[in-house]
């Protein structure tokens, strides 16, 4: 298939008249100006001058369109991602149940109708209670037991590929040396974590940050007056080893402390999550979430507590999140793509299948206009959506239905 007469963004750089071809599931080639000969039986796709970028990578998910990222409620919402620009992401829960991890790994093998999924993100296990944001502190363990979790990093380490947690919780550096010990990235969140901690955490192979400036307090008795101590969020934005994510829905995060992330952690370091309950794509009103929570959502805000109001997650799309990166943070649509796409797939070691349009790579890309519409979304080289119906019939497989 030939992708021709659109602007390819990489997305470190930018090709107007630009083409792009796929071989099977991979990238085969791409250029701009003279879009070459096509071969014989080629399908020949016009995209109208669209942009054409990397598909969007989604690390932190704990559901949309309706349904939880478990069970079969995994298929919902990958297909609910093809149809925002997202071609991969992690199904994200409280939870390291042997059940949810397996679907989770049914899914990864066998790739949904929509987004791939790349493994599981399980946020909110080993954290300190103090510190739980919308997570529920029932599931919450006040330490890490080894009898315990090794058994589960043993028989699902290649299904868990990013996990959240607190270093100060009992046990906390020895989970951590478990988790790059399995390859699993070991990130940090809802921590009230001091300086000394933090320091032994990273040593420990600690290499990331879950939605910085959310979930964080401080964790020791207020300075006395005139001093200031930094928190977790600090530490993070000082630490050149520690990648972050931020939840780029105007609320979570004021836009001031997203510019400060920016300039204190650098364009490379910092990945565009949506942190999106089940309610993402749904009109606004009343839903429940797991446990019986009744929550009121909508679509220009987050997911708020009937009772308390407090922020129970987000209704974020990926491609409202790089929309919003633009605008909140005044930076260029290339570098909004980059925290989409490359950012992510470098955090969890992907960067060499996806996250670029680059030769040999994963045929995971999608078309938008300058306002980030997508109009087509194509993973490992099938068409999973096409609203308005670019591409003939016949490459149409896995489609998502509009």
């Amino acid at each position: 298939m030939l992708f021709r007469n659109c602007r390819i963004m990489t997305p470190w750089e930018e090709r107007a008249d630009g083409w792009l071809r796929i071989h099977g599931s991979e990238v085969a080639a791409l250029g701009h100006f003279q879009a070459p000969d096509t071969h014989p039986g080629e399908t020949v796709v016009d995209l109208d001058g669209l942009i054409l970028a990397p598909g969007f990578i989604d690390m932190h998910c704990h559901g949309a369109g309706g349904q939880h990222a478990a069970g079969e409620g995994i298929a919902t919402v990958a297909r609910f991602k093809a149809r925002h620009a997202t071609t991969a992401f992690l199904p994200t829960r409280q939870s390291v149940d042997p059940e949810w991890l397996s679907g989770v790994e049914g899914y990864r093998r066998t790739p949904p109708h929509g987004a791939l999924v790349l493994g599981a993100h399980v946020e909110g296990v080993y954290v300190n209670p103090v510190c739980m944001g919308g997570l529920s502190p029932q599931r919450a363990r006040r330490a890490h037991v080894a009898e315990e979790l090794e058994p589960i990093l043993r028989d699902y380490a290649q299904t868990i590929a990013l996990m959240t947690l607190s270093p100060e919780i009992e046990g906390g550096f020895e989970l951590i040396r478990a988790l790059v010990a399995h390859d699993v990235v070991a990130s940090i969140g809802h921590s009230c974590v001091s300086w000394d901690e933090f320091q032994e955490a990273v040593a420990a192979g600690l290499s990331h940050a879950t939605h910085l400036f959310n979930a964080t307090r401080y964790g020791y008795p207020p300075p006395e007056r005139g001093l200031s101590r930094a928190r977790l969020d600090e530490m993070v934005m000082l630490c050149d080893e520690i990648t972050s994510e931020v939840i780029c829905d105007g609320v979570h995060v004021h836009p001031i402390m997203l510019r400060l992330a920016l300039k204190a952690k650098g364009l490379d370091r910092i990945s565009l999550v949506t942190d999106a309950n089940l309610t993402a794509g749904l009109p606004e009103g009343r839903y429940e979430l797991e446990g019986g929570v009744e929550v009121i959502a909508r679509p220009d805000d987050v997911v708020r507590d009937v009772k308390t109001g407090r922020i129970l997650g987000s209704n974020l799309t990926m491609d409202r999140a790089v929309r919003n990166a633009v605008r909140l943070m005044g930076i260029p649509l290339r570098d909004a793509v980059q925290m989409a796409t490359i950012n992510p797939a470098r955090v969890i070691g992907m960067a060499s299948r996806m996250g670029s349009l680059e030769v040999g790579k994963e045929a995971n890309l999608v078309a938008f206009d300058e306002n980030v519409n997508v109009k087509l979304t194509c993973v490992q080289g099938v068409v999973v959506y096409d609203p308005e119906g670019r591409c003939p019939p016949c490459v149409h497989r896995r489609v998502v239905a509009t």
